[in-house]
């Protein structure tokens, strides 16, 4: 008796132990997955997930342990995958949806009367997931001449449906034909779909349209029955356009209408490159145009075009030693031109930083400048600093007086010019000596004592066209050991560099806005060697080709 007791207690004990052991197992495992997303659900069609979406903190890293490769992402359905995250390995399942309904895109259809055509013919493409069949609504009538609405029924795999009309054209005539404006020809035939119509067709109407562009109603008979068509008149004929080349800096941009001269069309007419040119590429190039017109006529080019590296330096212009005054404002760009070859006129960066003007002395000026390719160019001046015997204030107050006599408010920049010229030529007396360190003194020597050398005459030019406002640059003669210095202007009244020289001349010469090609032209005639206005022209911009207005004779 106790025994069997016993061994009911056993058992028990066994079913208790097994019930733990599962209840256990089931919660350890409910733990396991609480960070986890046991199934993600996905559109048919697109990219199948990474991993971590089934991780609830995506933070994490996870994998994927299964092939799924062998899923189809467009085929709806449950799948069973493992992934791995942290070192645990979770069996998890992706399901696949199809909720979308199918989307098209229809085309009409100008048919032939009497055939039949399937609705696909009405699809010129479709987007779903899925396999989708296509079927009529309502079959159309296709014996039924005329324009009528057909309806299609779109339904994919997993049973989305969709609903797409289009539009059925019955009939033997084209909807449509295109005649050239320039000659508005058409005949029967161009309006048939079947050639083996043309022995009963007739054009009923128009006999001819209108010199004007637009569409008009035709009707074509075939047998007894009379069809309806339309005429399109347009252009028809492609532009017409020459090639021209083109030269460009590197990296430079220029539009396809630069390479094409004497367009010729009805409308009006757009250029494009049929590819893009590559601008940075050195050297020749072909490239293709294409010429259309607003009736999308069009016509290919091909044209040259030369793409040039700039690796010429910009050249600076009118940097010369100088003297300046003791506590008295400079401008170390003033006389400073700076031309590039690609750029044109730039500016000229000044490095004055050694100049100390509280203490005389020679100081070195640095004058540098950059074009936009990266070509640097610099030059050198010498700044003399000295004490100053007269002020600007004094020298204004009486360039002031002068031009008060000489000039008139209404006078252009050319025309005060002249005056300063006749005033400055006729108001010294040659003496052959100036002080050459002093610009400012030899102006003021010139005007209170009306004596003194070429420089005299350059100082007192110097002084009146500044007042003036000309732009003006000191040019000195390239002296040879023994040979006499002289000095005179560049100036700019607004079209371009001419030289100034207020000094008489033996012979006379009036030099008053000359050419460069005058300036030597004297300088062969009164010495060997050019002397008298030998000049560095590296270091000057060059002048116009002529000067367009009268010049006074010397008298």
């Amino acid at each position: 008796m106790r025994l069997r007791k016993n061994k009911k207690i056993y058992r028990f004990y066994i079913i208790v132990c097994v019930l733990i052991t599962l209840l256990l197992l089931l919660l350890a495992n409910a733990f396991k997955y609480s960070d986890v997303n046991k199934k993600v659900v996905i559109e048919a069609g697109s990219e199948l997930p990474q991993a971590n979406v089934f991780i609830k903190d995506q933070t994490r890293q996870a994998e994927y342990i299964s092939d799924i490769t062998k899923i189809e992402a467009n085929k709806p359905g449950t799948y069973d995958v493992r992934i791995e995250s942290n070192g645990k390995k979770y069996k998890v399942k992706l399901e696949i949806r199809d909720t979308l309904a199918p989307e098209a895109e229809i085309k009409n259809i100008d048919l032939y009367e009497g055939r039949i055509i399937e609705p696909q013919e009405f699809i010129k493409g479709i987007n779903d997931a899925t396999n989708v069949a296509v079927t009529y609504k309502n079959t159309p009538d296709f014996y039924k001449t005329g324009i009528q609405d057909v309806f299609l029924l779109l339904e994919d795999e997993a049973g989305n449906k969709s609903e797409y009309q289009a539009s059925l054209r019955v009939s033997k005539t084209k909807e449509n034909i295109r005649v050239d404006i320039g000659n508005r020809q058409y005949k029967v035939e161009d309006f048939l779909k079947e050639k083996n119509d043309l022995e009963r067709a007739s054009i009923i109407e128009p006999l001819s349209v209108p010199e004007k562009m637009g569409t008009y109603p035709a009707k074509i008979k075939i047998d007894d029955v009379i069809y309806d068509s339309n005429i399109v008149v347009t252009d028809l004929t492609p532009p017409k356009g020459e090639a021209v080349e083109q030269q460009i800096w590197q990296n430079d941009v220029i539009e396809a209408s630069q390479l094409v001269t004497n367009i010729k069309d009805l409308t009006s007419v757009t250029v494009r490159f049929k590819e893009q040119p590559d601008f940075s590429l050195v050297g020749e190039q072909t490239v293709k145009l294409i010429l259309e017109d607003e009736a999308n006529n069009q016509t290919e080019l091909e044209a040259k075009l030369t793409v040039i590296q700039d690796t010429e330096p910009p050249e600076i212009y009118g940097v010369k030693d100088n003297t300046i005054y003791l506590n008295t404002p400079v401008s170390f760009k003033k006389g400073v031109y700076v031309y590039d070859n690609r750029d044109g006129e730039i500016q000229v960066q000044v490095d004055s930083s050694n100049v100390n003007q509280k203490k005389t002395g020679e100081y070195k000026v640095i004058y540098t400048a950059t074009d936009s390719s990266g070509n640097t160019s610099s030059k050198e001046a010498i700044y003399t600093v000295k004490e100053m015997r007269v002020t600007m204030e004094q020298l204004e107050e009486l360039a002031d007086e002068i031009l008060a006599r000489i000039t008139t408010p209404d006078m252009t920049l050319r025309e005060k010019a002249w005056e300063i010229y006749q005033y400055v030529n006729k108001h010294l007396t040659y003496t052959g000596y100036s002080d050459k360190t002093d610009w400012m003194f030899e102006a003021y020597n010139g005007i209170t004592n009306a004596v003194g050398d070429c420089f005299t005459y350059f100082a007192m030019s110097e002084l009146l066209l500044n007042r003036i406002g000309m732009e003006t640059m000191r040019v000195e003669r390239l002296s040879k050991p023994g040979e006499a210095k002289h000095y005179w202007h560049l100036v700019d009244f607004g079209e371009g560099w001419y030289h100034f020289d207020a000094c008489i001349h033996i012979p006379k010469l009036v030099s008053f806005m000359l050419t460069d090609a005058e300036m030597d032209a004297f300088s062969a005639r009164v010495g060997k060697d050019n002397y008298y206005y030998r000049f560095d022209k590296s270091n000057y911009p060059r002048t116009p080709e002529k000067y367009n207005y009268p010049r006074p004779l010397p008298e």
